[in-house]
């Protein structure tokens, strides 16, 4: 039994030493090989009869004075296992290997593995990190990576000119000693919040450079997985937005000072052509016009001021013109969420005095019971207002045309249909959207604006 047993120990044992990948040699203490396994003659290119019994030296490839024989015979002499990467001539071309050589009773071990696509792949990977390194680096664009813990372990160039400072003084958390004491905090509770949700983020903040330079920095952030899932930081860009921001700010009062000269401007032209009309001995029913149709100019370019002439609303500018006028409660006006560009807002409030104008001496607005039903839709590309009157005196059409219904009619080309029970006006205009005047945009919501009677 103990025979049988043995047998079966030292069988088991060869079975696993010949299955295993790396090749494995036995050497006796006169070099000639004692034990192998089958991965070890793919290393050496021989076959299996071939090394029994045969001193080390003779086989393929291997010196007493190459790397391997060298690294053989100090681990003889000094009894103590070493590893080393050795470069071994394959069958075909050069392979690279790992060795590992112990003490094996009176010789040595050795446990060979081929290594020589693992290198490959590295250098692959590494000359493909290089390569987009040096492209991360040669973009103008500020661009950064962090770890999931939030410091940062790469920043190109552009970054660190943006702030002013060395990569190495930003990489890690050196990078925060740039924001401006003011706003760290909200800076680093974004930071930690998109780390904590694994969400993408943009933050506008204040950076101080070395040399005192504020700069005001836009930070845009995506979250990175690896091949598990895992969150691994983020990756972005940061982009300097100074000079934006100071020219907007140089725009904000260059149009503030402009609009403040232009309400003057139309001030004292209503208050000269007031005065100058009723020294004149001009009607004061035609001082009144006059001045009405100005006043409607003032309250149109009140309404793009306050928008900074982008886009005005069609509601804002109908409530701002017939405000002034008597009966305003009992106009009602309504439609969905829309813009006109700044012309389009001026004919608009034009169009809208005359006809508020008209209801107050003429139509529905000259009565108790009159009602003046004003309201917009979207037909195509344009917004298509609707100036409806009723419950007033009986409509005749006028035997001449006015200032008003010229404007209306020739220079708006409106619809007028003077109906006994009402006058009808339909006004078509241009939208606007964030391009221009181009369609209407339809509300998502399909929300309405109304307001009014009042």
């Amino acid at each position: 039994m103990t025979n049988t047993s043995t047998m079966n120990t030292t069988d088991r044992a060869r079975q696993i030493v010949d299955g295993l990948g790396e090749g494995f040699l036995g050497l006796d203490g006169d070099w000639r090989v004692t034990d192998f396994n089958g991965a070890v003659l793919g290393f050496l290119n021989c076959k299996r009869e071939d090394l029994p019994g045969r001193k080390v030296w003779e086989v393929f490839g291997i010196a007493m004075d190459g790397p391997l024989g060298v690294l053989a015979q100090r681990v003889a002499r000094t009894q103590a296992p070493e590893d080393a990467e050795i470069a071994y001539p394959g069958k075909d071309d050069e392979r690279l290997l790992t060795i590992r050589i112990f003490p094996l009773g009176s010789g040595v071990g050795a446990v060979l593995r081929d290594i020589t696509e693992i290198r490959a792949a590295e250098r692959r990977l590494a000359e493909s990190e290089a390569q987009y390194r040096e492209l991360a680096d040669g973009t103008p664009a500020a661009a950064w990576l962090s770890r999931a813990d939030g410091e940062l372990e790469f920043i190109n160039q552009a970054m660190a000119d943006a702030l002013g400072r060395s990569r190495e003084a930003l990489l890690g958390e050196g990078w925060t000693a740039s924001i401006d004491p003011d706003d760290k905090p909200a800076m680093l509770r974004v930071w930690a919040e998109a780390r904590t949700s694994h969400s993408a983020y943009r933050y506008e903040g204040r950076f101080r450079r070395t040399d005192g330079a504020l700069r005001i920095i836009e930070l845009y952030g995506r979250p990175r997985f690896d091949r598990s899932g895992a969150f691994a930081g983020h990756v972005g860009m940061a982009i300097d937005v100074t000079a934006i921001r100071c020219t907007e700010r140089q725009q904000k009062l260059l149009i503030s000072e402009l609009d403040h000269r232009v309400k003057n401007t139309l001030a004292i032209v209503k208050s000269l052509v007031s005065q100058t009309l009723r020294e004149a001995g001009v009607a004061r029913e035609v001082v009144d016009v006059v001045t009405g149709r100005l006043q409607a100019l003032s309250a149109a370019h009140d309404v793009l001021n306050r928008v900074r002439w982008d886009g005005a609303n069609v509601a804002d500018i109908a409530e701002a013109v017939v405000k002034a006028y008597a009966g305003a409660g009992r106009i009602t006006i309504s439609g969905p969420t829309a813009r006109l560009e700044s012309n389009g807002a001026v004919t608009l409030a034009l169009a809208l005095h005359e006809l508020a104008a008209n209801a107050v001496k003429h139509g529905a607005l000259s009565t108790p019971t009159g009602r003046v039903q004003f309201s917009w839709t979207q037909i195509g590309d344009a917004i298509v207002a609707k100036w409806s009157e009723s419950g007033g005196p009986r409509v005749t059409p006028p035997e001449r045309s006015g200032f008003g219904s010229r404007l209306l009619s020739q220079g708006l080309r409106a619809d007028l249909d003077f109906a006994p029970e009402g006058l009808i006006c339909k006004i078509r205009l241009p939208a606007w959207n964030d391009d221009g005047p181009l369609a209407l945009r339809p509300s998502a919501r399909g929300d309405q604006q109304q307001r009014g009677p009042r």
